[in-house]
């Protein structure tokens, strides 16, 4: 099994330091990046470090120790330089948010290892220990990455997240190129740095608070006028929402509608102080959601249910994932589920079977057999879709 190096890396907790890494980080052209940040007490996550490593050195960049980090904005907006990431959705929000730009060129890891057939959203931990040998430590998953100095075993620790991705990457870019896959990930990676996957859209703010599937007509318009107003004040505020008003005291607002700040300080949820603190605003909301355009307010989508027909084509289809799946040496998981399916069947357009590899892998397949293109055959036991 292989060993870890002792300490590899250099820490950059300077200005003049960061400008000599960013200077070596512009002969590189590959690049493994990784976040550590906390968010337990904020709205804006606090980027507590920024993990880094090229071909040659690797580096960890205290960004709660430097004022100006746009030399290192520049290199991970650096066309030349291709930035290496595993599952890097919550880094790239938070990248977002500091930077204004998301980074680009990237490669995911996770996505490289679903389409060569690893386990379903396999983690970083477990993609190293199949690919190297390496297994990684995980006594500092509940580190505090603000509190400074940081021990040098939970830097270490964070390091362990670059340190081994490069290696990773090259093996995973080589089966892609062997297997001729590399092509089937090249929109969904081109996709992962539009910056529009990373910004918040309040006018479908309320469609994530629990409990609002039961609110119609006016209460659901309240309902969505509230989130607007509590996200507003939870990002002037810098504080979680949960944090200005609990998602429970939303709803009943919106179900009771009332009109007075006894009322407001009635709903066991909202508490008295909430109502005294917020009232006239809350009240006001109310009040304005009552006299809007009914015809602008929010609506469920209809749920639409699969006949009896379309289920059996939805077995038919599922049948062709599996086999799908099985060629390609890939988890039925990753390919597709049900709910894939039924998109599929009752919205073609929505449906992520019709994008991006998924689609090179099994989604032409699928519109072969529903235009009636295909069929499907059994001999031996054995499924497969003929012409």
């Amino acid at each position: 099994m292989n060993t870890k190096p002792e300490r590899d890396f250099s820490y950059v907790d300077s200005s003049s330091g960061l400008d000599a890494l960013c200077e070596r980080l512009d002969a590189a052209e590959v690049c493994a990046i990784d976040t550590e940040f906390v968010r337990e007490s904020t709205y804006y996550p606090v980027l507590a470090l920024i993990q880094v490593a090229t071909e040659s050195e690797a580096a960890c960049v205290d960004p709660l120790a430097i004022d100006d980090l746009s030399p290192l904005a520049e290199q991970l907006l650096r066309p030349g330089l291709l930035k290496v990431f595993h599952s890097p959705s919550q880094d790239l929000e938070i990248l977002y948010q500091k930077f204004g730009q998301v980074p680009a060129p990237l490669f995911d890891t996770q996505l490289a290892a679903a389409v060569l057939g690893f386990n379903h959203q396999i983690s970083y931990a477990d993609l190293v220990a199949q690919l190297t040998g390496v297994v990684l430590e995980k006594k500092h998953t509940r580190a505090d990455w603000t509190r400074r100095p940081l021990a040098p075993g939970e830097l270490d620790y964070a390091m362990d997240d670059v340190r081994y991705l490069l290696p990773v990457y090259r093996e995973l870019l080589s089966r892609l190129e062997s297997d001729a896959r590399l092509g089937w990930i090249e929109k969904d990676l081109a996709a992962m740095s539009d910056p529009k996957s990373y910004e918040v859209d309040e006018a479908s703010l309320w469609q994530r608070l629990r409990g609002v599937q039961k609110l119609r007509g006016e209460r659901l318009q309240i309902a969505s006028e509230l989130c607007r107003w509590r996200e507003q004040v939870a990002r002037e505020r810098n504080r979680p929402r949960r944090w200005i008003v609990k998602d429970d005291a939303l709803i009943e607002i919106a179900r009771r509608k009332p009109d007075s700040i006894d009322e407001l300080a009635a709903i066991p949820e909202l508490g008295g102080k909430l109502a005294e603190r917020h009232g006239k605003k809350l009240l006001r909301i109310v009040a304005d959601a009552g006299r809007s355009d009914p015809s602008n307010w929010p609506r469920h989508e209809k749920t639409r249910s699969l006949d009896t027909w379309q289920t059996a084509l939805g077995d038919c289809l599922m049948a062709i994932c599996r086999v799908a799946a099985e060629e390609n040496s890939i988890a039925l998981a990753t390919l597709a589920t049900r709910k894939d399916i039924d998109n599929l069947i009752l919205s073609q357009k929505s449906s992520r079977l019709m994008q991006g590899w998924r689609f090179a892998m099994v989604g032409e397949r699928l519109l072969k057999f529903v235009h009636g293109q295909s069929c499907l055959r059994v001999e031996d036991n054995h499924l497969s879709l003929d012409d």
